[in-house]
């Protein structure tokens, strides 16, 4: 496994070094192959950045033979028409282990199981490095984990945490405002209540949203967020908290 090189507190527009690093590169059609179909198997997000518009996307199909990949149409039709007028797209995948980055040429809207689609070649390089991994722990559904803060227009939010590891966690949102929250979308000084362990300020960036219905029936949007800048002091009640509910999740099934 090697360790990400030079990742933590870095935005999607920021050239990381291990996207210049030949180490890390990927040049064979059938070994970006490989890269492209992992991705779609784990069904990753991805980052397409054209011009100073961004949106995430996700895999579709991989055609090795010739040499192209389908991915899904963004949640805005101003933004798949100006992808369409593009000559070069962008791709970074989100934080999973898995770390991508690639650039390829325009994109044609094609169909793909009934509904449209972007295709594209395959690029000529692509970047893939495997990073640190981190133990993601789910969090209470009673007595939950807390977030809260305020965003960047001064309006306050506050969520409850649906999952926690040390690169990141996901929050549960129940306000329809944040269901098409651009990725990329940072918010500082966010408050993290952990339970009883006490209360950590922490940085947040919004890497992807997704919904998710409870099992009593309701909807929510689940933030996927990363870490920007972990202190060494919340980085420890955070391993703690983990550790914590990690020991309870053994007893529990240690129980059944």
């Amino acid at each position: 496994m090697i360790a990400e090189p030079t990742l933590s507190g870095a935005s999607t527009s920021t050239t990381n070094a291990w996207e210049t690093d030949d180490r890390y590169a990927q040049r064979h059609t059938l070994q970006i192959a490989v890269c492209l179909r992992a991705s779609l198997a784990r069904r990753d997000f991805l980052i397409v950045e054209f011009g100073d518009t961004q949106f995430v996307a996700q895999l579709l199909d991989v055609d090795s033979r010739r040499a192209r990949f389908l991915f899904d149409f963004g949640s805005t039709a101003r933004d798949n028409r100006a992808l369409v007028d593009a000559d070069e797209l962008t791709f970074r995948s989100q934080p999973s282990g898995i770390r991508t980055h690639f650039v390829t040429g325009g994109a044609v809207v094609v169909t793909f199981e009934g509904r449209p689609a972007f295709e594209v070649p395959f690029p000529a390089l692509l970047h893939y490095v495997q990073r640190r991994d981190f133990h993601r722990v789910d969090t209470p559904m009673f007595d939950p984990f807390v977030a809260s803060g305020v965003d960047g227009a001064g309006a306050a939010f506050r969520f409850e945490l649906h999952d926690l590891s040390l690169g990141g966690m996901a929050l549960r949102a129940r306000d329809a405002r944040f269901e098409r929250l651009a990725a990329g979308t940072v918010w500082n000084d966010v408050k993290l209540q952990v339970g009883g362990l006490g209360v950590v300020l922490v940085d947040l960036e919004v890497v992807a949203t997704r919904k998710m219905v409870t099992p009593t029936g309701e909807h929510r949007t689940i933030l996927g967020c990363r870490f920007l800048n972990l202190k060494a002091s919340a980085e420890r009640v955070l391993q703690r908290a983990i550790t914590v509910l990690e020991t309870r999740r053994k007893e529990r099934a240690a129980r059944d």
